[in-house]
């Protein structure tokens, strides 16, 4: 029969199986010590599932349930959501960082470009009034100049939070924070 082992449902040399240790001896259940409960709250204060705990403290004869109604008493989901918060927090001021890091990057960037154009426009302005035969500036190139004008504008506006009046824009885009983000476990 496929579910079953020797006799033994087959879920029952699994869960046999499980709580052996190598030497082959069952694992003696026992009730947790102070410094177990102060495992168990670490591992619960960093996040970790109740599945987890209850991997890591096989020898412990305690409940899923217990855990969490002991660390309900003692505060610990509170603490748990003000640790949570103060992360979202950094996490929401690492963002912000970056994102005016880039936005001055860009605008550095924006800039160098329209001072490269503006040596391309003085050089083909010299070339038209010194009577050039052949002038850089042919329609062609002052078309690309003008877009590269316009797109250089339009970023800064972008960089800058401006609309296309010139008005700060005060609404940011939406930063989406995920639940129980572990930054260590990427």
């Amino acid at each position: 029969m496929l579910d079953s082992y020797g006799g033994f449902p087959f879920t029952t040399v699994f869960f046999m199986r499980l709580i052996m240790t190598k030497k082959n001896k069952p694992i003696e259940k026992r009730k947790p010590t102070a410094k177990d409960w102060a495992k168990i709250r670490a591992m619960y204060l960093r996040g970790e599932t109740l599945d987890y705990v209850m991997e890591q403290i096989p020898e412990l004869d305690v409940k899923r349930s217990t855990i969490s109604e002991k660390m309900c008493r003692e505060g610990i989901n509170k603490k748990k959501r003000e640790i949570e918060e103060r992360t979202k927090n950094k996490l929401y001021q690492r963002v912000e960082e970056d994102k005016i890091q880039a936005n001055e990057r860009h605008i550095q960037l924006f800039n160098e470009s329209l001072d490269v154009i503006q040596t391309l426009l003085e050089q083909y302005k010299e070339e038209l009034t010194q009577g050039k035969a052949k002038p850089r500036a042919s329609a062609y190139n002052m078309d690309l100049i003008m877009s590269g004008i316009s797109k250089a504008q339009k970023g800064l506006r972008v960089a800058l939070g401006m609309d296309e009046e010139g008005n700060l824009q005060l609404n940011q885009p939406d930063i989406l924070v995920i639940e129980g983000f572990n930054e260590k476990s990427i």
